[in-house]
């Protein structure tokens, strides 16, 4: 009896799984490649340092690229990071279940924008929907001190948002 019921839950996981993956794909038909959303020059203005040419993070995944002031893209680095999202992501994002996480409104930017605010001093995030296709923009510095406040890089987000959101 037991062994029945985990395999039923074990089925039951990848069914979800699954359908997941399949809504995610389904939804992100039409979004473009993130790595087509910034230039390497408003990466390297955001960062204040030469970038790299943006790549995806997971090959062969067109929803998430990187732009990074090292090649290697090491964990001191300074990275930009923009994803695609679906409708659905995007909702959940400007509501989260965690209430440490502050939600700030940014007008004039796609359809709706907001900022998603950490505790602890951790980087923003600046999302942004047009029509059916979300973003999210994000500076991380690996570095301590950290060489932005969160007012500088509230600021940077402002500026790569209006970038990636006029060409969707």
């Amino acid at each position: 009896m037991h062994i029945r019921r985990g395999i039923i839950a074990v089925a039951i996981c990848a069914l979800l799984f699954v359908g997941t993956t399949a809504e995610r794909r389904v939804a992100m038909a039409g979004a473009p490649n993130a790595c087509t959303l910034l230039t390497t020059a408003d990466a390297s203005t955001a960062l204040e340092a030469s970038s790299t040419a943006g790549h995806l993070l997971v090959a062969g995944s067109p929803t998430d690229c990187v732009w990074s002031d090292d090649p290697a893209v090491g964990d001191t680095s300074r990275r930009v990071v923009v994803s695609t999202h679906s409708p659905i992501a995007y909702n959940a994002a400007k509501h989260p279940a965690i209430t440490t996480i502050q939600i700030e409104p940014v007008p004039g930017i796609g359809d709706d924008a907001f900022y998603q605010i950490y505790p602890h001093g951790q980087s923003p995030f600046i999302w942004a929907r047009k029509g059916s296709t979300a973003i999210s923009v994000r500076i991380i510095t690996g570095a301590e001190p950290k060489p932005f406040t969160q007012a500088q890089e509230k600021a940077k987000l402002l500026v790569l948002a209006r970038a990636v959101v006029a060409k969707l």
